[in-house]
């Protein structure tokens, strides 16, 4: 099939296939390249309008977002966008409410009504555009009005500055405390401000509770004005950068979303687009094969240094996607020693990496920029750079880069690793590329976006290797009835291994050293910057551990917990074949595409031969010819989970969902998480408490067999291209 051949597709049936495209997490800190590489892979005609996101600022946006690539979508200007909203939680925005009202407090000698005459706009700011840019309310702050914020917090002000044991003397008894010693007196006040807000009583906190409601209220209201007006933001709509298509248009839309100082973070899960990539990349893949891919950038990594711990937490939570490949890009300019820190931190989780089959692929950028700067310090005759001296020493340069590169590479296990320059120029002005041309240097396409483009191709085809089973080359094309369903679905019986479901439920609800470890045992009180750093982590599938003098610790991993009791239970996918609880359907697919799928997957028919062993031959006659091939194809994908790395894979996938991304269990926990009038405290011992009561359920058994059966349907249906 070729390219010119390809069935055209509108970008909302791309969006429908997306769960068998293949799925690159890209991660990397501040300047690595990040933007500047998506830049290069979305095509022309869209790129534009989504540029107030990418470039040399160090504010990116913190949505994660999905870029879905399919050449098949009829026309560069068309795309499509689904939104994932969230629920508005004002809890993150409370927390610097109370930390700047101390602060004020404390500068207006704990007068109540001279603490509100203080804060003044530039004061009120921090509490829209907070220092740590975990959010942004800055675009909407006309419509976040100051004089109705000193009304509803003067109420509980004046309450605080009237009770009996006064905020002073609770700072210097708590100040006192053992355990607090050590603590600075700015986070006391802090601790004791949250205590007496959460002692005044619900009716008079309810105007300020209103009013921080309020704030998820105007945001969602500003973002249906941008998108329309729609009543389905959250449906796949599609839209046109031409204003005069038949599509909506939705070039302002794009900006919008793509501004990273909009506030749609508070509100917006996730978003994905999917759009034609660029022609160039397009022409370089596969003419037999669509280019199609999901990159995803995740946020996490916006914002901050490339530093250890950083790179560990972007590790984490790019593993925690689940993703077919990481691509890791980092900074050839900065030190190198914080190069090799980061290597470090990466090289801990590639053995995690292994295990869930996932490679990281790594890329050393802003090339250019090292090697001008070599070239700058050369001994040569002039003041002035000129052309000469990079004929002269490029090639020196590059090697020197390389030496450092491999020196890096030493600290970091890696499955395949290059160096790109990620900025593109033309020619006639790059004096890196003209000296190389002069020099007919292989090094050339480094510097172009051919070079890019390769890599891309390269882990794509890596990616889709690692999918298929042994013996395939390439996806198959198949036709199915409902592009909305699978084509091939896997589903688990979860009454055929009922004992191993008893025993996952009795290791999560009796097992004390189970039950104690995502239970709060703690007496003391839990800080309430730690509930809303384990509520975020939660989200992502990270755990969180606290180190609090003054409050209540805790150490929490509920999907690595999971993971494990997965794993204790069933520990590979044999013993769910041997329960005969695997049912493999095809229901989306006609006759004859299932004879092509059996054929590209068993050609030799090692595995299909054995189909009917033993069957009884009076009850192999009655059966109906395509009862026949699906239970071919049942040992076909039998034999590949069993021979295959990815059992690992579909289980983290599993406790991921069993820990948040099920949608029943996010629905518990944000129900939880953004109850009012309930404390920080009182919040996670809640959420703690509501998952080992469901856990206890039948409802829970009965979403542990859906998800596995969910998780294996996506990996198998990877291995098609659906047309």
């Amino acid at each position: 099939m070729k390219k010119h051949n390809m069935t055209k597709i509108m970008p909302g049936e791309a969006h429908k296939r997306i769960k068998s495209a293949q799925s690159i997490v890209v991660i990397g800190p501040t300047s690595s390249g990040k933007s500047t590489l998506i830049y290069a892979l979305v095509n022309h005609k869209i790129v534009k309008y989504i540029l107030v996101g990418v470039g040399d600022k160090c504010q990116t946006t913190i949505i994660p977002c999905n870029f879905l690539f399919d050449e098949r979508i009829e026309k560069n200007e068309y795309f499509s966008l689904h939104i994932r909203e969230k629920v508005f939680s004002y809890k993150m925005i409370h927390i610097k409410i109370m930390e700047m009202l101390a602060k004020q407090f404390v500068l207006n000698d704990y007068d109540a009504e001279d603490t509100l005459d203080a804060i003044d706009e530039s004061i009120f700011s921090s509490i829209l555009e907070p220092k740590d840019a975990s959010y942004h309310l800055e675009r909407i702050a006309d419509d976040i009005s100051i004089k109705e914020f000193k009304k509803v917090v003067g109420t509980v002000l004046n309450f605080i500055q009237n009770e009996e044991t006064s905020f002073i003397e609770r700072v210097k008894s708590k100040k006192k405390e053992p355990d607090k010693r050590k603590v600075s007196i700015e986070e006391i006040r802090n601790i004791v401000m949250e205590d007496m807000w959460g002692e005044v009583s619900s009716s008079l906190l309810e105007e300020y509770n209103k009013w921080l409601i309020n704030i998820g209220e105007i945001i969602k209201s500003r973002l249906n004005a941008f998108m329309g007006g729609t009543n389905d933001i959250e449906g796949i709509n599609e839209y046109s950068i031409d204003c005069d298509d038949l599509l909506q248009y939705g070039g302002e839309i794009l900006q919008k979303l793509f501004d990273p100082y909009e506030p749609f973070s508070l509100i917006i899960e996730e978003l994905t687009m999917a759009c034609r990539p660029r022609t160039e990349l397009i022409d370089m893949f596969d003419d037999k094969i669509p280019l199609r891919f999901c990159l995803r950038d995740t946020m996490g990594l916006n914002q901050i240094s490339m530093d250890n711990n950083s790179m560990k937490d972007a590790l984490d939570i790019a593993l925690n996607c689940s993703p077919d490949s990481i691509l890791l890009l980092m900074n050839l300019e900065e030190r190198d020693d914080v190069i090799v820190s980061c290597c470090e931190a990466i090289n801990s989780k590639i053995g995690k990496a292994k295990k869930l089959d996932i490679p990281i692929n790594v890329i050393f950028t802003k090339a250019d920029r090292v090697i001008s700067n070599i070239v700058n310090k050369a001994d040569r005759d002039t003041v002035e750079l000129m052309q000469s001296d990079f004929t002269n020493h490029i090639l020196t340069a590059i090697g020197s880069m390389e030496d450092d590169i491999e020196d890096y590479l030493t600290y970091l296990e890696q499955d395949s690793a290059t160096w790109l320059s990620i900025r593109y120029m033309e020619e006639d002005i790059d004096p890196i590329q003209r000296a190389l041309k002069e020099l007919k240097s292989e090094k050339l396409e480094k510097f172009r976006r051919e070079g890019l483009y390769k890599k891309i191709d390269a882990i794509i085809r890596e990616t889709q290797m690692r999918i298929l089973p042994k013996g395939m080359t390439s996806p198959l094309f198949i036709t199915v009835k409902d592009t909305n369903l699978p084509a091939v679905d896997i589903r688990i019986d979860d009454e055929a291994i009922n004992n191993e479901f008893e025993q996952i439920q009795g290791m999560l609800t009796e097992d004390k050293a189970i039950v104690n470890g995502y239970q709060i045992t703690d007496t003391r009180r839990i800080h309430g910057r730690s509930v809303v750093r384990y509520y975020e982590n939660l989200q992502i599938g990270l755990g969180y551990t606290t180190n609090a003098y003054i409050y209540g610790n805790f150490s929490i991993n509920m999907k690595g917990m999971i993971k494990k009791v997965l794993e204790r239970s069933i520990p590979d996918f044999i013993t769910l074949y041997e329960g005969e609880s695997i049912k493999t359907l095809a229901n989306n697919i006609e006759e004859v595409e299932l004879d092509k799928v059996i054929g590209e997957l068993d050609a030799n028919k090692q595995i299909t031969q054995y189909a009917f062993k033993d069957i009884n031959p009076a009850l192999f006659d009655g059966l109906p010819s395509k009862v026949r091939k699906i239970q071919k194809l049942h040992l076909i994908f039998r034999n590949y989970f069993a021979s295959s790395e990815k059992y690992h894979m579909v289980v983290d996938k599993v406790a991921y969902n069993l820990s948040y991304g099920n949608y029943e269990i996010r629905k518990m926990v944000d129900e939880i998480y953004n109850e009012s009038f309930i404390t920080y405290d009182e919040t996670i011992r809640k959420i703690q408490e509501r998952f080992k009561n469901y856990f206890s359920t039948k409802e829970f058994l009965n979403m542990v067999s859906s998800e596995i059966g969910n998780s294996m349907t996506e990996l198998v249906n990877k291995m098609f291209i659906i047309i």
